[in-house]
């Protein structure tokens, strides 16, 4: 990367509307503190209104704001996979928000950059087949719950549990997920006082409420994929090596320790509920054994031989 393009990747970083560190752009483009100082400097005799606190690092001033430059290829061909991401959703509204993004990019970008984008389209699908599922539910609504974490205000919606029981919540999101094949937001339950999860297509009628947050959390993002660490079970498992990389990028726990063995992965986690992760566990079959806790393993026996039961 030469000088040019590291001052206006800077330049995008300081427009992000983030105040940026000396040390952040030290560790980002692997640069002396010295060369830091030299491309603000020339940043700034662009005619780039900066800010600069001690504390926070440097900005650009909002009226000084300048229009991004035209995508490159490749930077095109990133958004274009996003794209493709965003369409295969269940939620039309947020298929159609991207059909319409995709819209405002082609109309703005010359000609060449157009036709790259029609052949990007076409040869990039996925989740192919999910048009074997006849019917997905959708719901959540989204866009309340961006507009929610933006302007820290609660939801209410009503919400059907694992026992198709529809009751009204009020939650103040903080996290919004996607796990493999549905969305899921976490946020604070104000009837349970505690974390909760919520999947977006059991939840209905939501509305963005006019009161600030209940109070202010101070949850970092352990606590809300993982839950608190003091409601956490250590269970340990043996996955064969073939399958360990499936495992890992889906375990639903904390990882506190990984072993590698010659055949296998021994790997512990962290999980608050027990019964969840002993069904959950079964899609690995034979490839997977527990190793504690001795109730989990009683669990899976349990599990098991109500399986060999029905056959």
């Amino acid at each position: 990367m030469n000088s040019n393009e590291r001052r206006l990747k800077i330049l995008y970083m300081l427009q992000s509307g983030k105040k940026v560190t000396s040390r952040t752009l030290m560790d980002r483009f692997g640069i002396s503190k010295r060369t830091v100082f030299r491309d603000i400097r020339v940043i700034q005799d662009l005619g780039v209104p900066l800010t600069h606190y001690p504390d926070m690092g440097y900005g650009v001033l909002r009226d000084g704001m300048i229009p991004a430059i035209m995508f490159t290829f490749r930077e095109l061909s990133v958004i274009m996979m996003g794209l493709s991401f965003v369409r295969s959703q269940v939620d039309q509204e947020m298929v159609r928000d991207a059909e319409n993004v995709a819209l405002k990019i082609r109309s703005s970008v010359p000609s060449s950059l157009q036709t790259q984008m029609n052949i990007l389209e076409s040869k990039t699908l996925v989740s192919p087949y999910i048009k074997n599922v006849n019917k997905r539910e959708s719901g959540g609504d989204w866009f309340t719950l961006c507009s929610s974490f933006v302007e820290k205000r609660p939801v209410s919606f009503d919400y059907r549990n694992r026992k198709n029981q529809t009751s009204r919540r009020m939650v103040d999101p903080h996290l919004l997920v996607h796990y493999t094949d549905h969305w899921n937001v976490i946020g604070y339950c104000h009837d349970r006082k505690s974390l909760r999860n919520f999947m977006l297509s059991k939840m209905k009628n939501i509305a963005l409420k006019d009161e600030p947050y209940y109070k202010h959390h101070d949850f970092d993002i352990d606590d809300l994929l993982y839950g608190r660490a003091e409601n956490n079970i250590p269970v340990t498992i043996q996955i064969r090596q073939e399958k360990a990389f499936t495992l890992l990028t889906e375990l639903p726990g904390k990882i506190t320790s990984r072993i590698k063995q010659k055949d296998h992965l021994q790997v512990t986690f962290l999980i608050d509920d027990l019964d969840f992760i002993n069904d959950w566990l079964l899609r690995y079959g034979k490839h997977v054994s527990i190793r504690s806790p001795e109730i989990l393993i009683a669990k899976r026996k349990n599990l098991l031989q109500n399986l060999i039961d029905k056959i």
